[in-house]
């Protein structure tokens, strides 16, 4: 049986408690896909989309409790380049039905299983705690980033600051070439208009009118930090790809240390979607920490052809089977990497990649709280610029570059 709300501030409430903190879905040309909220700001959805829709017309959704709450929207406003501003009309509820059917796993894929299961609570907390181990690694890769670029910073803390935030708002990293010449934006990267804001309210010199700052994540998901660097002259594209590649390395470095406790556990899936997964969990300590309903969680989902991909997802259920626990995990915000190596691997006899499933892929993040964005950011790491000549080889190099733990 179907209900509607279209009380204003009932529709602000349940948009606030659901809408950026559930994967969320979006209607077009008959058929769902995933969608980007960024934030609800004066009473409007801010959502990133590649999408190209016929009318100004929106419906999302989102699936809470059985119950799915289908939200009409009328497009208000935006950028033209897949930001875009949404008014609420009403919201309506109606039963959830499962879109598509899980596989059982069993005969040749009855080696499917799950490893180093994480809360994403818990890796926001190692990333606040002081570790020297940690600290030494931070400050080998700055040492080597300041060799090529003196006026550079990595930022890693437990708290985002405003710059970070905003780059995990629009899940885009800041390439900003010139600031002063807004024909030289590209739409691709951090918002031009979004940055001098941000600008404004930092403590970066007038005279520096190049920024690249590239988060550092977890596995690819969770902002830890980022890398920066500042300029007096232009950045060029070559010096973007080549901090990407360092800021994955520090990724990586970070999490060899071990600060972060992932689960040890070895659990064996059940059943397996392009959404979903079911598998075994023993009644371990780590359990007990890591697996909590309506939690959101980090894991390894081990395929039986040797490949491996990371899964963000949203525990639905937790059932005793007398010896271990069953859980069922609804897929969250996965990379679009790891999406299509899963879809080829359930769909051996589909071509390996189709438009319109690329262009779903970006999906709500799980720590956005869907409020208002603060304009201002600071900066908290600024050092003097330098030319970006033989940046590859004095950074990159062929040894592993450890940075500095800027608190």
């Amino acid at each position: 049986m179907e209900k509607e709300i279209i009380d204003p501030e009932a529709i602000l409430k349940v948009i606030t408690a659901l809408f950026g903190k559930l994967p969320a879905t979006i209607l077009n040309s008959g058929q769902e896909f995933p969608v980007k909220v960024i934030a609800l700001k004066n009473k409007s959805l801010i959502i990133n989309t590649n999408l190209m829709f016929p009318s100004k017309d929106r419906f999302l959704s989102v699936v809470h409790n059985g119950t799915k709450f289908i939200a009409s929207f009328h497009l208000a406003g935006g950028d033209g380049n897949g930001i875009e501003v949404l008014t609420p009309l009403k919201i309506t509820l109606t039963q959830a039905k499962r879109q598509g059917n899980r596989v059982e796993v069993s005969g040749n894929h009855s080696g499917l299983f799950v490893t180093n299961i994480i809360n994403v609570n818990d890796v926001t907390k190692a990333i606040g705690f002081d570790d020297k181990k940690v600290d030494t690694i931070l400050l080998a890769y700055r040492t080597k980033l300041s060799k090529a670029f003196p006026q550079s910073s990595i930022f890693f803390a437990g708290r985002m600051d405003n710059r970070l935030r905003l780059m995990h708002h629009y899940e885009k990293a800041i390439f900003i070439r010139d600031r002063k010449d807004k024909s030289s934006a590209n739409p691709e990267y951090f918002p031009f208009d979004e940055y001098l804001r941000i600008f404004e309210s930092s403590k970066i010199p007038e005279h520096f009118i190049s920024e690249i700052s590239v988060p550092i994540k977890y596995k690819g998901y969770i902002h830890m930090g980022y890398v920066q660097i500042l300029a007096e002259r232009p950045l060029d594209e070559d010096i973007f790809h080549q901090l990407e590649t360092f800021s994955s390395s520090v990724s990586k470095d970070i999490i060899s240390t071990g600060v972060f406790q992932e689960s040890r556990d070895v659990c064996k899936v059940m059943d397996l979607s392009t959404g979903g997964v079911s598998f075994l969990h023993a009644p371990s300590r780590s359990f007990s920490r890591s697996v909590t309903m309506n939690g959101t969680i980090l894991f390894d989902l081990n395929l039986d052809n040797g490949k491996k991909v990371t899964i963000r997802g949203i525990i639905k259920n937790i059932r005793n089977q007398e010896t271990n626990f069953r859980v069922g995990c609804q897929f969250y915000n996965l990379l679009e990497s790891d999406i299509n190596l899963l879809d080829e691997f359930l769909h051996p006899e589909k071509p390996s990649e189709t438009t319109d499933s690329k262009l779903g892929q970006e999906i709500v993040n799980s720590e956005n709280d869907a409020d208002s964005i603060d304009d201002e950011g600071k900066n908290h790491n600024t050092d003097e610029d330098s030319s970006n000549e033989n940046f590859e080889s004095e950074v990159l190099g062929d040894e592993k570059a450890p940075g500095d733990h800027s608190h």
